[in-house]
Order: structure tokens, then sequence, then C-alpha cells
């Protein structure tokens, strides 16, 4: 028996479920006694495995779509599968299995089904059609948060009890950075102003960008405070800046900054007065611990797993009414000693999760499964 990961969604600038891939499955294959087969795209960047895992790349490179689909869910099940504990990330799970394959999908959210006007209409068809292959095929489940365990129930009638929940988590490596002169550098390279309020993610639309930036514009407004918004991440297929920009009034303080690689972020963080993530839906959440770890207060959506992931570190609001995230976000700028209490409070609870705990988890949960 041995381990096969499917990492082709493990890509250059990962963010969210490649950076899961990284930081579970790369320790993971340090701690099990089973061999372990990482199939990557031709183009992904090097993953830390343990001496002796065996690394596969595709023909084909990351932004070949079609052509990557096709090798994923026609030729990677019967050439690499046999024999093995299959490790793939929610729908992305090929077809035509060996028998002998015990399929365990790692499930990070359920947007395609809540939020599937966030996606293309093909790749919805698509996902909710490998959905259906997976609720017949798998042999157990794991789920990222409770949160997730419980969409999985309720929305594709999986069982409770065969479902494992392996949260995620944030690198060790994110932390406050004390170093005035590694702050600079990161100011002058992003032209960062004094003081700022910081999101960090893509712009699909289930991040909820309009209403954050209209929020951001009503305390603006009513406070006068001088602080911009900064935007860290790239551009979503759906997301059009000119009409989020439309009728604000203080556009010229809300700024894109586009991806940031994983060097630059801790400073980032570091840099900012709040992080502000009312996104709309979120499998976990894991730039809530990010900046938790960096001493940052943190306003957070109160739905889906954002309350999970951030504990009582963070002033929640109601992503979809403008008014209650500027109220939040007004009410941690204004208040210091708010402010104060929610960094330590962030810094105990990012203590909550670590990926190396997650990995050995993960790996009782297969070794229990595997000789049920």
């Amino acid at each position: 028996m041995k381990i096969v990961i499917n990492a082709l969604q493990y890509k250059p600038n990962s963010s969210g479920i490649g950076v899961m891939i990284r930081e579970l499955f790369g320790p993971l294959t340090y701690i099990t006694k089973w061999p372990c087969r990482v199939i990557l795209s031709k183009d992904a960047p090097a993953f830390q495995a343990k001496e002796g895992t065996e690394i596969i790349r595709s023909p084909w490179d990351n932004g070949q779509g079609l052509r990557r689909m096709i090798f994923q869910s026609f030729q990677l099940g019967r050439r690499y599968c046999r024999d093995a504990v299959l490790l793939t990330t929610d729908s992305k799970t090929p077809f035509f299995l060996p028998k002998s394959c015990v399929l365990a999908p790692v499930v990070t959210d359920l947007a395609v089904y809540r939020l599937p006007e966030a996606y293309q209409r093909s790749r919805v068809l698509l996902w909710r059609l490998q959905y259906r292959y997976i609720r017949r095929r798998a042999n157990f489940y794991l789920a990222i948060s409770e949160f997730t365990k419980r969409e999985m129930t309720d929305i594709l009638g999986i069982p409770a009890e065969r479902i494992y929940v392996v949260p995620c988590a944030c690198s060790e490596d994110m932390r406050r950075v004390e170093d005035p002169a590694a702050l600079a550098a990161v100011r002058e390279k992003y032209a960062l102003p004094e003081r700022y309020v910081l999101f960090v993610g893509n712009n699909n639309p289930r991040k909820n960008l309009g209403r954050m930036i209209r929020a951001f514009d009503v305390m603006k407004e009513r406070t006068g405070l001088g602080h911009h918004l900064i935007i860290a991440g790239e551009q979503g297929w759906k997301f059009d800046r000119e009409k989020a920009l439309e009728g604000v009034r203080h556009r010229e303080d809300v700024r894109f900054i586009g991806y940031v690689p994983d060097e630059d972020m801790a400073a980032l963080y570091t840099g900012a007065a709040l992080f502000a993530f009312p996104t709309l839906y979120e499998g976990f959440g894991i730039p809530v611990l990010e900046a938790q770890r960096c001493g940052v207060p943190v306003v957070a959506s109160n739905v889906s797993a954002l309350p999970e992931a951030a504990g009582d570190g963070a002033v929640y609001a109601d992503p979809y009414d403008v008014e209650s995230v500027a109220h939040a976000m007004e009410r941690v700028l204004e208040d210091k000693a708010l402010a104060a209490g929610l960094v330590e409070k962030g810094y105990a609870n990012a203590k909550r999760f670590s990926w190396r705990a997650s990995a050995e988890k993960l790996n009782k949960v297969i070794e229990r499964e595997v000789s049920a």
C-alpha cells in the first residue's frame, strides 16, 4: 500500500488549496509509514517531501486547463493509483479508479453549491458531476472544518461518521516582523501608506470585495480616519474593479497591489492597522490565522467557517450588510483597548492550529481506515 497525493492544484503563486497541499501533504510524507507518490503539474514549484518520495510531473502545465483536466480525470487513476490511498482535493477525483484504490477526498468547501454564480457555468456542471461520482466511490472523507463537515452532510448527504475533520492552519514562518528595515523594505516595495486596512485574497465574487470597498468608504466618510484600503491578491475572472469603485467617494484611498509572494506577507500583515475579511463563504479561512499570528486585529464575517477559525480573536460582522462591516471596522480602529485585546486573543487562538498536528491527525485517520 502507498499514498498517492493529487497535487495538480499546487502551482506557482499558490494560495488557498495550493497552500494546503504544500503544508498538509508535505509533512504527511515524513510521518506516514507508507511510501508516497506526489502528482504535480509540469510547471509546479518544487514540492518538499521526505527523501524517497516519488515525484511525478504530468505532461501539462497548470495553465493548460483542458489537457490537465483530461489527464486528471481519465489517466491519473489508471496509471498511478493501484494499491494506493488517493488523497485528492474537493471534486478533483479521477474517474476509472482501480478497485484496489482507497479514495479519500479532502473537501475544502461546497461553494459550488452555495454560490454557483461565483463560477463559470461549465465548471459548476463538471464539479457537481464529479461530486456525484465521489459520493458513490469514496471510502471515507476529510473536511477542513466542522462547518465544511456540516455542509457535506446537508448538501451531499454523506453520513457524518464517514467524515473526519482535519483543520487547516498557517505556516510557522508567519509571525510578526519586528525588524524596522524589513518592514520599510516591504512598505517601499508596494508603496504602502502609513496607515492601512488590509484585505488578502483573490477577487472571486465570494470574497465580497464590492461590499468591502463600500463599507470602507462609509467608515472613512463617518470617521475621517486617514487609513487606506490595501487589497492583496490576484484578479478574479468575474471581478469588475471599476464597477466596484463606482460611486466610492474615497476611491483614491483604495489600492490593489496584486499577488504578494510568501516572503513579503508577514511584513504586509504586520504593517496593517486592521485585517478585514468580510467574505461570503469560507471553508476555513487561513488569512485570519495569518493576521492573528502577525499581531493584527481582525474583522471577519459571522458566517461559514470564519467564527470557527478566528475564535474570539475577531470582531464579527454580517458580510451582506455594508453598515455592519463599516461599524465593525470603525469600532476596532477607534478603540485602542479593543484592538489590543483582539491582538492578544488572536495570538492565543492561532496557537490552536498547526499543520504538523493536522498532518499527524490525517496519518492516524488513514491508518485507522486502511487497517479497518
